[in-house]
């Protein structure tokens, strides 16, 4: 189905439904009476809700926003659904973006980089003279931020992360 016809709205409920069930179950624990019931169309006009609407918009294409804005919500967004308490901090499990919420939010990720700041992998690896495994590590511990493209099903590295860990390589060689 193209991105543009596709209704994000169902993936947005369920995911609003899940954190809002999560966030019941720790209030309940915490203190009960302080838990004040929300309705769907409450939960969509809370930031969770304008921020999973945006990033369904533009992963639709019906509209731009900046890029720094674009991954400020996607990181919100994560933090929610994969933050434990009491960690020091979250990791997405890969197989998550082969999941609806998931494939919205990349596409919408996709969108807010131009395709020059994208490498592919393979190009990452030799740039980096490291095997496609050490890069798709490096994506898993968020040492490189990536993209998908749910349309090829390519994924892509950003280009400013692969010049940045050359820099450093290159400073690292100098001082040694």
């Amino acid at each position: 189905m193209e991105a543009e016809s596709r209704d994000y709205q169902n993936v947005i409920d369920q995911a609003l439904q899940l954190v809002y069930s999560h966030h019941h179950r720790l209030v309940s624990q915490l203190y009960p009476s302080a838990f004040v019931a929300l309705g769907l169309e409450q939960l969509r006009g809370g930031p969770l809700g304008e921020d999973l609407s945006r990033l369904g918009k533009i992963a639709r294409g019906q509209t731009r926003e900046a890029k720094e804005t674009v991954l400020e919500a996607i990181d919100s967004v994560l933090q929610l659904l994969f933050w434990p308490a009491a960690a020091d901090d979250y990791s997405v499990p890969r197989s998550f973006w082969d999941t609806e919420l998931g494939r919205m939010m990349a596409l919408a990720k996709y969108r807010a980089f131009e395709p020059s700041e994208l490498v592919s992998i393979g190009n990452a690896a030799q740039q980096l003279g490291v095997t496609r495994p050490t890069i798709y590590r490096w994506m898993d511990d968020r040492t490189l931020n990536y993209v998908r493209d749910d349309m090829s099903g390519r994924t892509f590295v950003v280009r400013r992360d692969i010049d940045n860990l050359k820099r450093v390589a290159q400073e690292l060689d100098v001082e040694a």
